[in-house]
């Protein structure tokens, strides 16, 4: 008989080829993993998995009493617990952030930068050694070990997650087919990714993937969050890509009222599965067959 929970393995410790810092890799598998030896999973990847990883994977775990979610095998990776809240944040700026100078040149980025101070101001600049990383090094050794679906892998990231998010959709197509960005600041890195996006709109008629675009409603009136541009430059992206009129792309965007730039990340993770992974709701039968299995 199925178990009614992920479960989670232990967590590993690695280190990536061009990085000076290890990461933690945690896993999550499906309830029923063990009695279909012969299935394989859609893979959900989870940035900042010391912070994210267990919200994850506790939504899941409660969708899926009610069948509403696909199950999934779920890979978090991130900055070891232990690691003091200086370290963490500069770790994982320069894992998601594609330019070492992160922030937008002009009097907002000036102020961000003085209130973080230099060692955050150029922190960035890793986001392709990460993403080689995860795609080009971890996704093999992990898939030679777990039964993942080749063609489904999902990318979930919030904050500067996010903005790696969006990086993936535009530096590497193809490499995940579902992709869920929360409040991201997308104009950063000097609007990389407007560039990204402009170039490739040049030169393809298509881009195929389900595309999951969330912030907080108080985010833009937030003294600090307001700073970082995440509701105009998310607003700003989903509006470019609607034009673009992609016969492939399934783009979602959703603005929580009310929410914060913190308090807003279990709705979007809820809202963004649900959205991203759709499932035909599931009949009364199907849900007693599943509790007496």
């Amino acid at each position: 008989m199925p178990r009614h929970t992920y479960e989670q393995l232990q967590p590993r410790v690695t280190k990536a080829a061009g990085l000076d810092y290890e990461h933690i890799v945690r896993i999550a598998l499906p309830p029923t993993y063990h009695d279909f030896p012969a299935k394989t999973y859609p893979t959900l990847w989870v940035t900042d998995a010391s912070v994210a990883f267990d919200t994850v994977v506790g939504v899941l775990n409660v969708t899926n009493l009610m069948l509403e979610i696909p199950e999934l095998i779920v890979v978090g990776v991130g900055c070891p617990p232990e690691v003091d809240a200086t370290e963490f944040n500069i770790r994982r700026f320069h894992d998601f952030y594609s330019e070492p100078e992160w922030l937008t040149p002009g009097p907002v980025g000036d102020q961000v930068g003085a209130i973080l101070g230099d060692a955050f101001r150029e922190a960035g600049g890793g986001a392709d050694t990460f993403l080689d990383f995860l795609i080009d090094e971890l996704r093999p050794d992990l898939g030679r070990e777990f039964r993942f679906d080749d063609d489904d892998h999902g990318l979930v990231g919030h904050s500067a997650g996010g903005y790696l998010v969006g990086y993936a959709l535009l530096s590497r197509p193809g490499a995940f087919t579902r992709f869920l960005a929360g409040s991201p600041a997308l104009s950063c890195c000097r609007d990389r990714l407007f560039q990204l996006e402009a170039a490739y709109a040049a030169s393809h008629d298509d881009l195929a993937a389900r595309l999951f675009l969330a912030f907080g409603g108080a985010e833009p009136t937030d003294p600090w969050t307001s700073l970082t541009d995440i509701g105009a430059s998310t607003v700003r992206m989903a509006q470019i890509l609607a034009t673009r009129q992609y016969p492939s792309l399934s783009l979602y965007l959703q603005v929580f009222p009310d929410q914060t730039h913190a308090s807003v990340v279990p709705s979007l993770v809820l809202k963004g599965l649900k959205t991203l992974y759709p499932r035909t709701p599931p009949t009364a039968e199907d849900i007693v067959s599943t509790v007496s299995a």
